[in-house]
Protein backbone atom coordinates (compact mmCIF):
# COMPACT_ATOMS: atom_id res chain seq x y z
CA UNK A 1 0.00 0.00 0.00
CA UNK A 2 1.38 3.29 -1.47
CA UNK A 3 2.08 6.18 0.96
CA UNK A 4 -0.57 8.63 -1.31
CA UNK A 5 -3.14 5.48 -0.67
CA UNK A 6 -2.67 5.45 3.55
CA UNK A 7 -2.93 9.64 3.88
CA UNK A 8 -6.34 9.61 1.67
CA UNK A 9 -7.73 7.04 3.53
CA UNK A 10 -8.97 7.53 7.23
CA UNK A 11 -6.15 6.44 9.84
CA UNK A 12 -6.50 3.09 12.02
CA UNK A 13 -6.85 3.69 15.66
CA UNK A 14 -7.98 0.09 16.88
CA UNK A 15 -6.44 -3.26 16.08
CA UNK A 16 -10.01 -4.22 14.76
CA UNK A 17 -10.40 -1.09 12.35
CA UNK A 18 -7.16 -2.40 11.36
CA UNK A 19 -7.42 -5.80 10.76
CA UNK A 20 -10.97 -4.12 8.70
CA UNK A 21 -8.63 -2.15 6.65
CA UNK A 22 -5.99 -4.58 5.99
CA UNK A 23 -8.78 -6.84 4.57
CA UNK A 24 -10.85 -4.15 2.97
CA UNK A 25 -7.33 -3.23 0.41
CA UNK A 26 -5.98 -6.68 0.73
CA UNK A 27 -6.13 -6.92 -3.53
CA UNK A 28 -6.53 -3.65 -4.44
CA UNK A 29 -3.40 -4.01 -6.38
CA UNK A 30 -4.98 -6.42 -8.90
CA UNK A 31 -7.56 -3.84 -8.94
CA UNK A 32 -5.66 -1.21 -9.92
CA UNK A 33 -3.43 -3.39 -12.25
CA UNK A 34 -6.72 -4.26 -13.99
CA UNK A 35 -8.06 -0.98 -14.47
CA UNK A 36 -4.92 0.48 -15.93
CA UNK A 37 -4.76 -2.75 -18.15
CA UNK A 38 -8.18 -1.31 -19.74
CA UNK A 39 -7.42 2.22 -20.12
CA UNK A 40 -3.62 1.81 -21.52
CA UNK A 41 -2.31 2.67 -24.51
CA UNK A 42 0.47 0.65 -25.80
CA UNK A 43 2.85 3.86 -26.93
CA UNK A 44 2.72 5.93 -23.49
CA UNK A 45 5.54 6.88 -22.00
CA UNK A 46 6.19 5.50 -17.77
CA UNK A 47 4.96 8.97 -16.62
CA UNK A 48 2.06 8.83 -18.31
CA UNK A 49 0.87 5.36 -16.90
CA UNK A 50 2.13 6.35 -13.28
CA UNK A 51 0.05 9.31 -13.24
CA UNK A 52 -3.22 7.17 -15.09
CA UNK A 53 -2.32 4.69 -12.41
CA UNK A 54 -2.23 7.12 -9.00
CA UNK A 55 -5.35 8.32 -10.60
CA UNK A 56 -7.12 5.14 -11.13
CA UNK A 57 -6.04 4.36 -7.42
CA UNK A 58 -7.17 7.47 -6.03
CA UNK A 59 -10.56 7.13 -7.74
CA UNK A 60 -10.94 3.48 -6.96
CA UNK A 61 -10.17 4.58 -2.97
CA UNK A 62 -12.27 7.10 -2.98
CA UNK A 63 -14.92 4.68 -4.22
CA UNK A 64 -14.01 2.54 -1.35
CA UNK A 65 -14.05 5.78 1.04
CA UNK A 66 -17.44 6.42 -0.03
CA UNK A 67 -18.66 2.93 0.34
CA UNK A 68 -17.75 3.32 3.66
CA UNK A 69 -19.13 6.12 4.29
CA UNK A 70 -22.21 5.34 3.36
CA UNK A 71 -21.91 2.22 5.21
CA UNK A 72 -20.88 4.41 8.47
CA UNK A 73 -24.22 6.25 7.31
CA UNK A 74 -26.40 3.60 7.20
CA UNK A 75 -25.31 2.38 10.30
CA UNK A 76 -25.64 5.57 12.45
CA UNK A 77 -29.07 6.20 10.37
CA UNK A 78 -30.05 2.28 11.67
CA UNK A 79 -28.66 3.58 15.04
CA UNK A 80 -30.15 6.98 15.52
CA UNK A 81 -33.65 5.18 14.36
CA UNK A 82 -33.13 2.07 17.14
CA UNK A 83 -32.68 5.34 19.27
CA UNK A 84 -35.36 7.16 18.83
CA UNK A 85 -37.36 4.55 19.32
CA UNK A 86 -35.77 3.71 22.83
CA UNK A 87 -35.78 7.37 23.50
CA UNK A 88 -40.16 7.20 22.47
CA UNK A 89 -40.15 4.33 24.52
CA UNK A 90 -38.87 5.73 27.27
CA UNK A 91 -40.53 8.97 26.98
CA UNK A 92 -43.99 6.68 26.99
CA UNK A 93 -42.41 4.35 30.20
CA UNK A 94 -42.15 8.06 31.52
CA UNK A 95 -45.37 9.72 30.81
CA UNK A 96 -47.17 6.64 32.30
CA UNK A 97 -44.99 7.11 35.29
CA UNK A 98 -46.26 10.62 35.67
CA UNK A 99 -49.74 9.56 35.37
CA UNK A 100 -48.97 6.79 37.94
CA UNK A 101 -47.22 9.30 40.30
CA UNK A 102 -50.43 12.02 39.53
CA UNK A 103 -53.01 9.03 40.32
CA UNK A 104 -50.81 7.93 43.85
CA UNK A 105 -50.65 11.60 44.92
CA UNK A 106 -54.20 12.48 44.17
CA UNK A 107 -55.11 8.75 46.35
CA UNK A 108 -52.73 10.00 49.26
CA UNK A 109 -54.48 13.35 48.59
CA UNK A 110 -57.82 11.81 48.88
CA UNK A 111 -56.64 9.64 51.81
CA UNK A 112 -55.45 12.65 53.67
CA UNK A 113 -58.20 14.37 53.60
CA UNK A 114 -60.18 11.25 54.76
CA UNK A 115 -57.56 11.25 57.64
CA UNK A 116 -58.42 14.49 58.22
CA UNK A 117 -61.91 14.31 58.49
CA UNK A 118 -61.74 11.08 60.70
CA UNK A 119 -61.88 13.20 64.31
CA UNK A 120 -64.96 15.24 62.74
CA UNK A 121 -66.72 12.11 61.68
CA UNK A 122 -66.31 10.98 65.32
CA UNK A 123 -67.30 13.87 67.11
CA UNK A 124 -70.45 13.71 64.88
CA UNK A 125 -70.94 9.54 65.91
CA UNK A 126 -70.66 10.91 69.18
CA UNK A 127 -73.60 13.37 68.86
CA UNK A 128 -75.73 11.29 66.66
CA UNK A 129 -75.43 8.74 70.00
CA UNK A 130 -76.27 11.35 72.02
CA UNK A 131 -79.35 12.23 69.69
CA UNK A 132 -80.01 8.80 69.50
CA UNK A 133 -80.34 8.37 73.00
CA UNK A 134 -82.28 11.47 73.68
CA UNK A 135 -84.58 10.17 71.20
CA UNK A 136 -84.87 6.83 72.84
CA UNK A 137 -85.62 8.93 76.17
CA UNK A 138 -88.34 11.15 74.16
CA UNK A 139 -89.33 7.60 73.07
CA UNK A 140 -90.28 6.19 76.18
CA UNK A 141 -90.92 9.74 77.97
CA UNK A 142 -93.88 9.71 75.02
CA UNK A 143 -95.00 6.33 75.87
CA UNK A 144 -94.93 6.99 79.64
CA UNK A 145 -97.10 10.44 79.19
CA UNK A 146 -99.29 8.01 76.43
CA UNK A 147 -100.29 5.52 79.16
CA UNK A 148 -101.08 8.43 81.76
CA UNK A 149 -103.15 10.25 79.29
CA UNK A 150 -105.03 7.03 78.43
CA UNK A 151 -105.50 6.69 82.50
CA UNK A 152 -106.21 9.93 82.15
CA UNK A 153 -109.22 9.50 79.42
CA UNK A 154 -110.58 6.62 81.54
CA UNK A 155 -110.79 8.33 84.84
CA UNK A 156 -112.25 11.50 83.11
CA UNK A 157 -115.22 8.72 81.18
CA UNK A 158 -115.34 7.70 84.73
CA UNK A 159 -116.03 11.44 86.51
CA UNK A 160 -118.17 12.32 83.70
CA UNK A 161 -120.20 9.02 84.00
CA UNK A 162 -120.15 10.18 87.55
CA UNK A 163 -121.21 13.94 87.25
CA UNK A 164 -123.54 12.82 84.96
CA UNK A 165 -125.33 10.69 87.63
CA UNK A 166 -124.93 13.14 90.37
CA UNK A 167 -126.29 15.86 88.16
CA UNK A 168 -129.71 13.47 87.24
CA UNK A 169 -130.03 13.00 91.47
CA UNK A 170 -129.31 16.62 91.66
CA UNK A 171 -132.64 17.41 89.23
CA UNK A 172 -134.57 14.82 90.92
CA UNK A 173 -133.79 16.53 94.47
CA UNK A 174 -134.75 20.13 92.94
CA UNK A 175 -137.47 18.07 91.33
CA UNK A 176 -138.32 16.88 95.31
CA UNK A 177 -137.11 19.83 96.70
CA UNK A 178 -139.40 22.40 94.96
CA UNK A 179 -142.68 20.04 95.42
CA UNK A 180 -141.71 19.92 99.23
CA UNK A 181 -141.57 24.11 99.60
CA UNK A 182 -145.04 23.92 97.60
CA UNK A 183 -146.81 21.44 100.10
CA UNK A 184 -144.98 23.89 103.09
CA UNK A 185 -146.37 26.66 101.40
CA UNK A 186 -149.44 25.26 100.52
CA UNK A 187 -149.67 24.22 104.44
CA UNK A 188 -148.04 27.29 106.14
CA UNK A 189 -151.14 29.13 103.92
CA UNK A 190 -154.08 26.57 105.76
CA UNK A 191 -155.37 27.98 109.39
CA UNK A 192 -154.60 24.98 111.61
CA UNK A 193 -158.43 24.29 112.19
CA UNK A 194 -158.99 23.43 108.84
CA UNK A 195 -156.21 20.77 109.09
CA UNK A 196 -159.03 19.14 111.13
CA UNK A 197 -162.15 19.07 109.17
CA UNK A 198 -161.16 16.05 106.89
CA UNK A 199 -161.34 14.15 110.27
CA UNK A 200 -164.09 15.66 111.29
CA UNK A 201 -166.04 15.09 108.39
Amino acid sequence: MSTQQTSMMEQPTTPKELHEQSVDMNGLDDIFKWASDIVADGHEDGRVRLAREKRVRKQVLEVIQKSGEDKVLAEANHEINYLQKRVIALLTKLQETIEENSLLKQIMLTQLYSLQQIPIMEAELRELKSIQCEKESAVDERRYLMDGLTKLKVERDYLEGVLTAAETENYRLAKVLRTTREELTASQAKKWWQNLLPWLS
